[in-house]
């Protein structure tokens, strides 16, 4: 783990919050947070590794309760202290299947039954997580009083009865933490895999004028800094807003769930066109919901192997992209990289190389030089030099 540049501190109308012991560069690893424990989201399940979190068309299935599914033998050995447990209450509840937060749960049930000390997390532990009890609703709470009962019955197998377990692990206090402190974990290509619990990560403020950003290497959390940050600054990070937008083209979006099959990829392309072709002229790319319509376009088009028509909806996207992303943004700088491939792919590669420069401008800031989608951009902005160079 990187020397700590960050302290804890008490942060006014807050609680708490993070701020820098140093004065901190743009580009810089603040901190590497492995999570006390996460999850693969339901929809991936089978699509990438349960350990590594990583895309793998060539999984292995967990042989006990043929739900977990691994790259191979390592990742399975060591993903199985997590898995062991929970494998026999999987098998419990088939051909049911617990939601993630039902899943993160038990998962975080059975690490405090270990006692284990999780010393990644000096800064802030799971007990330390604060909750918003006090400001929910009774129906909000009713709502974590049925997924503490789902946890009880999908854990009956492990745990007969919950009663007797110590009074640290009270079922309807940890969906209260998990509620608000959990992360979604994304791929290289900012794409949801999973969810996971960070507690350090939590002290994080949100600011509409961030500096630093959140970025996932596998299921390892990265926080990087995206401007100078002086000695005593508070660290905040905080994803553009959203604004509002036509109903349809958002509950559309909301829709939306990871495909599996060629079919099911036509399936949402033919749904984008028809919004897209509807609002043509009705709503601008700048609208939220209309720029993540192009992004589901643009995610079937490539998992179709439609080349040009990727492209044609990728660069519909770059303008609204620098709107709602400015400056240094993982989001911003992953968009220019897809890009700026499927420019390479369609042989334009003056355009190609400048679309992949952009990317690189950002990426080392956000991503810095040794995350592993940074040492793909750069192999294939090399790859457009070196062509460019011999036209």
């Amino acid at each position: 783990m990187e020397p700590v540049a960050l302290e804890r501190f008490p942060s006014p109308g807050k609680g708490s919050g993070l701020r820098s012991c140093r004065r901190v560069r743009p580009g810089e690893l603040l901190y590497r947070a492995e999570p006390f424990t996460y999850v693969v989201s339901k929809e991936q399940l089978g699509s990438v590794c349960e350990y590594c979190l990583r895309r793998n068309e060539h999984l292995h299935r967990c042989s006990q309760c043929k739900v977990a599914k691994y790259c191979g033998k390592s990742c399975q050995k060591e993903a199985w202290l997590d898995h062991k447990q929970e494998c026999r209450c999987l098998k419990s509840v088939k051909p049911n299947f617990p939601p993630d937060s039902v899943r993160l749960a038990g998962r975080i049930v059975f690490k405090l039954l270990r006692q284990s000390v999780w010393l990644s997390e000096r800064l802030y532990s799971f007990s330390d997580l604060q909750s918003n009890i006090e400001q929910l609703s009774e129906e909000m709470k009713d709502g974590l009083r049925h997924l503490a009962q789902t946890l009880q019955l999908y854990l009956k197998m492990e745990i007969q009865d919950a009663s007797h377990l110590p009074p640290a692990i009270d079922f309807f206090q940890i969906f209260a933490k998990v509620t608000c402190n959990c992360f979604t974990i994304s791929n290289g290509e900012m794409q949801d895999v999973g969810v996971g619990l960070y507690p350090s990560m939590s002290l994080l403020n949100h600011s509409c004028d961030p500096n630093c950003v959140i970025v996932f290497e596998g299921y390892q959390l990265l926080l990087r800094s995206i401007r100078e940050i002086q000695i005593g600054e508070e660290d905040a990070e905080k994803l553009a807003g959203e604004e509002h937008a036509w109903k349809e083209v958002k509950d559309a979006v909301n829709e939306v769930r990871y495909p599996k099959s060629k079919e099911e990829w036509e399936q949402v392309l033919a749904r984008c066109q028809n919004l897209l072709s509807s609002n043509m002229g009705r709503l601008p790319d700048t609208n939220i919901y209309q720029l993540k319509m192009l992004d589901c376009a643009m995610d079937a088009c490539i998992n179709l192997e439609s080349w040009e028509e990727a492209l044609y909806y990728g660069s519909r996207t770059l303008g609204p992209y620098r709107l709602h992303y400015p400056g240094f943004h993982p989001l911003r700088a992953v968009q220019l990289m897809r890009v700026g491939k499927l420019q390479y792919s369609q042989d334009m590669f003056p355009q190609a190389l400048e679309t992949l420069k952009q990317a690189y401008d950002i990426m080392k800031v956000t991503h810095g030089t040794d995350h592993s989608l940074m040492q793909a951009l750069m192999e294939i902005k090399e790859q457009c030099e070196a062509i460019v160079r011999t036209q």
